[in-house]
């Protein structure tokens, strides 16, 4: 028996924090107690990519890095003292920083999973939940908005881990795409191209910085279309396959988190988000540490991590 890659062992072992999700819940539900529920941690200041969509070039300042031994320190202070369930690992590219990788995938077993833009070799790690791999649309889609050749280079890496690590390595490898106004017609395209070789596929909407961002598909008609495709993507042919909730991708038609760049319905309580320095995030996991940085507009936000919450019942307040 397993239970999205559990097995019963895996789960007595984790009745401890099981016991703190529910508290956490419970705590939110009954007395609108905030206590975050997961972690997200940008190991690495660093990226062999500069992705025209990406939200980390435009806060990015220092170069400075945490060993491992003060990664240690952040884990158990700001993710283990708080009870958090599970831990995302994302930079930069956090493939560039294996050994931190490896120290969240022991101190979090199957509660960590990488984000990566999957141009480096996938390595297996032991205790790792499943790889996020970026893919932004068919390989001509994808390459102009990460790099020529990056498709095909993703691709390869992610084929060689599953033929190299047992049958059920593609377990392992989830795609994360981020819906934006030039890949919005090659959702169903990435499903085909990728349901091969990985476990799941889960969707987000780019989410701007800046009033009239290019790549920001705007709420309407086309927007609409996008998400009735995907849940009748998911009703008929990928019901395994698309992990979004239904309620969850029905919010991405419209203002489901803030006013302008100030969460209200969203809940940036449930995830504590730390930099490459151990700070923590403001207003969110794609905020900043410094005060004057850039924020992401909230009111025209597409994450996937905080609507999954908002689809939930959870909220801001």
């Amino acid at each position: 028996m397993e239970i999205m890659g559990r097995g019963l062992s895996q789960i007595v072992q984790e009745t401890p924090q099981y016991f703190h999700l529910l508290s956490k819940y419970a705590g939110w539900k009954l007395f609108k107690r905030r206590s975050p529920i997961f972690g997200s941690a940008d190991i690495i200041n660093e990226c062999n990519l500069h992705c025209e969509h990406c939200y980390w070039w435009l806060n990015r300042k220092e170069n400075e890095e945490l060993t491992l031994e003060e990664w240690k320190q952040v884990i158990d202070e700001k993710f283990k003292k708080r009870h958090v369930f599970a831990v995302t690992v994302v930079g930069g590219e956090p493939m560039m920083r294996p050994d931190v990788v490896e120290l969240f995938a022991k101190e979090f077993p199957k509660r960590s999973c990488i984000v990566t833009n999957g141009n480096y070799p996938l390595k297996k790690f032991k205790g790792l939940y499943f790889y996020w791999v970026s893919i932004d649309g068919d390989q001509k889609i994808h390459d102009t908005i990460r790099g020529d050749g990056t498709w095909a280079k993703t691709r390869k890496n992610v084929i060689d881990y599953v033929e190299n690590n047992g049958d059920k390595a593609y377990k392992d490898i989830w795609i994360s795409m981020t819906i934006n106004s030039r890949n919005y017609k090659t959702v169903r395209k990435v499903i085909e191209d990728w349901r091969e070789y990985t476990n799941k596929i889960g969707v987000q909407f780019h989410t701007p910085f800046m009033k009239g961002d290019p790549l920001w598909l705007p709420f309407g008609e086309e927007r609409d279309a996008v998400v009735d495709e995907l849940i009748d993507l998911q009703k008929t042919q990928y019901r395994d396959y698309i992990s979004n909730p239904k309620n969850q991708l029905e919010l991405m038609k419209k203002n489901w988190g803030g006013k302008g760049t100030t969460p209200i319905d969203c809940p940036t309580w449930a995830i504590v988000s730390v930099d490459h320095l151990g700070r923590e995030k403001r207003p969110c996991c794609i905020g900043s540490a410094e005060k004057d940085s850039m924020k992401p507009r909230c009111e025209e936000c597409g994450l996937g991590c905080y609507s999954i919450f908002v689809g939930s019942g959870i909220k801001g307040c």
